[in-house]
């Protein structure tokens, strides 16, 4: 490149203008005269020529144009050629840099094909050297005030993007070192420092520096109020100072204000408030071009804004987190609670919705908790459309007063039920939210223990009543059903007085057999414990209940196991539970209407799976209706009877089991709705005793 250029040393800061005119004395001439108005100047002596030279300044950005100084009438390239090709360029500095054309035409048509070629003005050979520098000044100046504005536009881009990502960011670390990087690329400055104050608000430290003039920990504390940095703390107050006026200011202080290691020729403080307090302190060092400007101060000003903004919002949303993780701790603790309460609890609201339950609830409703929330309660637990009848929610949360009352009805087992209900109001304004606590207490077992006791009660004065009227009793029974059955030998049996003598005699039969159950259960009866054949002990029982079998048409399947050992049993006692359960079992096929009632007892060591390889077991099956599962968790209860009303008095089975027990022995029942009942009886043998 053939150009003339001044000392870049002593001339950086002036203008770089291009000389572009094939004749190299005029352009050597005027390039001479331009360097002795303090401008930088190239040369060019073509269009391409000029061109190359252009995008090689451009490409490097150490010495770029800022006007081109441009002949018309040029061989190969013309002046208005070469500008077509400038305005066209795809680097966007090359494309709006300042031309000035410089041409011996004079004629208006050729001064606004320049201008309308993009020619920023148009100078007529010869020309006035002055009106050339006030020209090429004007442009300049003009140049010089776009390329500000556009950089004043690109650091409020910058600055807006740094906001957005402070908005967006919610930690604090990230918030102080983000300020701290943009301050000093925004203020193109040496050094960027952040301090903060102290809990006693007392001194000042710096916490983070951008920048590689000093570190954080080199920096001293700085009182309150001492020096520039001190005083934007406290009062609060921003100061931007250049120059010599740095010295001369008051609230200056060397010691303070001085960076380690830096020699300080500008500084530019603001403070960052967060709800009317100074919260930190923004302090830039030493701009690159000297000064700090009125527009720096701006932009620093609006990012501490942005900063005290986003270190606000962190603090609300730190707050809430933990405000949240506080609650939830609080929810999950109470739900801990709740779910460890052994007593159905759940919430609704105004809609009956559920709203929460425990786990208690949950097991109890059969279904999972997240399925059963939103369903309304008397459909969740209920199947219901409406609301129950006796149910008082209602109330509670109109009148935001707890409510109590009970709930009855018969259970699977045919034993009653009832739960006490207690609803509490939860204030509350939310759409939604529960509106009444449900408590539901089981006082099933609380009544029965009841109701046992005062059976209890009942059992010994019948205890009691019977030791001391048996004889009062049973004497007068015994000739009673003795004389009934002697006129039942001399009547007709066609006749109303048999009839008459049959029911007497029925109801003696069946006052006596009550007045005994009540004996055999109400007292200790003496056991004479004998080795004993169970086999022999189910014939004989057989042969007794061999009639009302045969009448009721029960086919009796008996598989009675060889070589057994003995039992040590009481006879009577003995044959007295077989004969129970086999009535028990006609009893039941009878009401049930079994179209072929079976009945199968077998006999058997019990197997070495039953937990006892020396117990002889005695199995009774009937092809009954068989029981529910709550039934039969009852069935061995004193009174609990499955019968209907005036067909069993709740005796016989509390009776067996009580002479099994007394035999050392088991009894238990399998039995599942519609596959028959199973009784199994396991004794001790003789070679256990």
């Amino acid at each position: 490149m053939i150009g003339t250029q001044p000392d870049t040393a002593t001339k950086i800061q002036s203008p770089h203008i291009l000389v572009v005119d094939d004749n190299p004395e005029i352009a050597e001439s005027l390039g001479d005269y331009l360097i002795r108005q303090n401008y930088r100047v190239s040369a060019a002596y073509s269009g391409a020529q000029a061109l190359v030279f252009l995008e090689e300044s451009a490409f490097t950005d150490k010495n770029p144009v800022d006007l081109i100084l441009l002949d018309m009438i040029m061989p190969e390239m013309s002046g208005f050629e070469m500008l077509q090709k400038l305005r066209a360029h795809a680097d966007p500095d090359l494309s709006i840099t300042r031309v000035i054309v410089l041409t011996g035409a004079s004629s208006s048509k050729d001064k606004v094909e320049a201008l309308n070629g993009g020619a920023d003005d148009y100078i007529t050979k010869p020309y006035q050297p002055q009106e050339l520098l006030a020209r090429l000044h004007t442009h300049l100046r003009t140049q010089q005030l776009e390329r500000e504005m556009q950089h004043q536009r690109s650091q409020l881009a910058r600055l807006n993007r740094v906001g957005q990502e402070m908005a967006r960011t919610h930690e604090r670390r990230h918030i102080v070192s983000l300020a701290v990087r943009a301050a000093q690329s925004l203020l193109n400055c040496e050094a960027v420092a952040l301090f903060l104050p102290n809990k006693s608000r007392e001194t000042i430290t710096c916490q983070l520096v951008g920048g590689k003039a000093f570190k954080s920990d080199q920096y001293a504390q700085i009182p309150f109020g001492q020096g520039i940095i001190g005083q934007t703390a406290a009062r609060p107050a921003v100061f931007r100072l250049n120059g010599p006026h740095i010295a001369q200011d008051d609230a200056y202080s060397a010691a303070t204000d001085i960076p380690p290691g830096m020699d300080l020729h500008s500084i530019l403080t603001v403070p960052v408030i967060n709800r009317g307090q100074t919260w930190a302190v923004l302090a830039a060092f030493n701009h690159s071009s000297q000064n700090f400007t009125e527009f720096d101060l701006d932009l620093i000003a609006s990012l501490s804004t942005f900063m005290g903004s986003a270190y606000d919002n962190s603090t609300l949303l730190q707050n809430l987190r933990r405000q949240q993780r506080e609650l939830l701790d609080s929810r999950n603790s109470l739900q801990a609670i709740i779910d460890g309460i052994l007593h159905p609890i759940y919430t609704i609201n105004e809609q009956w919705q559920i709203v929460s339950l425990n786990d208690h609830k949950a097991a109890e409703a059969q279904g999972e908790a997240k399925e059963i929330i939103g369903q309304s309660c008397y459909q969740a637990f209920f199947g219901r459309l409406e609301p129950c009848e006796h149910c008082q929610v209602a109330q509670t949360i109109q009148e935001g007063g707890p409510q109590n009352w009970s709930v009855q009805w018969m259970g699977d087992d045919r034993l009653p039920r009832e739960w006490d209900v207690n609803t509490y109001p939860i204030p509350g304004q939310s759409i939604g939210s529960p509106s009444a606590v449900v408590v539901w207490q089981d006082r099933t077992e609380e009544r029965r223990l009841e109701r046992s006791l005062l059976q209890a009660g009942k059992l010994a004065a019948i205890g009691q009543l019977a030791a001391g009227v048996a004889h009062e009793i049973n004497n007068p029974l015994t000739a009673i059903n003795a004389n009934a059955e002697m006129m039942l030998m001399t009547q007709p049996s066609d006749t109303d007085d048999f009839e008459a003598v049959d029911l007497i005699l029925r109801a003696g039969q069946r006052a006596a057999h009550v007045v005994k159950g009540l004996l055999d259960f109400a007292r200790e009866q003496q056991y004479t414990f004998i080795p004993l054949d169970l086999n022999k002990t189910v014939d004989q029982a057989l042969d007794l209940v061999a009639y009302q079998m045969h009448t009721s048409h029960v086919a009796i399947q008996k598989e009675l196991g060889s070589e057994l050992p003995t039992v040590m049993a009481s006879s009577e006692h003995i044959k007295s539970v077989w004969i129970n359960l086999m009535i028990n079992a006609r009893d039941a096929m009878r009401d049930a209407a079994i179209d072929q009632p079976k009945l199968e007892i077998t006999t058997r060591l019990a197997p070495a799976a039953a937990g006892n390889p020396s117990l002889v077991e005695v199995i009774i099956r009937d092809n009954g209706p068989g029981m529910l599962a709550a039934e039969a968790a009852h069935i061995f209860e004193p009174f609990y009877t499955t019968k209907d009303p005036g067909k069993g008095t709740g005796l016989g089975l509390a009776t067996c089991h009580r002479i099994i027990q007394q035999h050392g022995g088991f009894i238990e029942v399998i039995t599942n709705p519609g596959e028959g009942a199973t009784f199994v009886v396991r004794l001790p043998t003789t070679t256990e005793t």
